[in-house]
């Protein structure tokens, strides 16, 4: 009768312990598909990437571009945001925040070498410059968000 008991008792423990696992996956995956709803949301938010006229302010400011070179690149910038804007807006579920990430910075990376067409030397090396400050600072704000989201730790989670 003690065995049963037992017995009676190691089942039902297994039980409970299955059941707090089982809710604490569901939970978590509803976290994970309401950040990623979430982000999805804010990132399709237009006020996440400037527009093409805002940009092209920026770089004759920054570049002292010429009215030329403005009348050139303007169509290369409206092409890339349209591009942006569909990607964000198209349902990427099936892909990761590293895939579109990584579509992202080849369509940037196209346009920014588009650009380079029409550049002189010297806009050349101030653009890469300031290029290279960007990505920098996309890092830093990535890291801090995440930290936002996720609490201290901000390093990604290994997947």
């Amino acid at each position: 009768m003690k065995k049963f008991i037992a017995l009676l008792f190691a089942a039902a423990l297994s039980w409970c312990v299955a059941a707090i696992a089982v809710a604490e996956t569901n939970e978590q995956v509803v976290k994970e598909n309401t950040i990623a709803k979430t982000a999805k949301q804010i990132s399709s938010d237009e006020k996440m990437m400037p527009t093409p006229e805002v940009q092209l302010k920026r770089l004759t400011k920054g570049l002292k571009l010429t009215a030329e070179q403005q009348k050139l690149i303007s169509p290369m910038l409206e092409d890339e945001y349209a591009k942006l804007k569909e990607l964000r807006q198209a349902d990427n579920l099936n892909l990761s925040p590293k895939q579109i990430g990584a579509k992202v910075e080849a369509l940037r990376s196209e346009t920014a070498s588009k650009m380079q067409t029409v550049l002189t030397p010297e806009q050349k090396k101030n653009y890469d410059i300031v290029r290279k400050e960007i990505r920098a600072n996309k890092k830093k704000r990535i890291k801090e968000n995440r930290k936002g989201r996720i609490g201290i730790r901000a390093e990604p989670l290994a997947q």
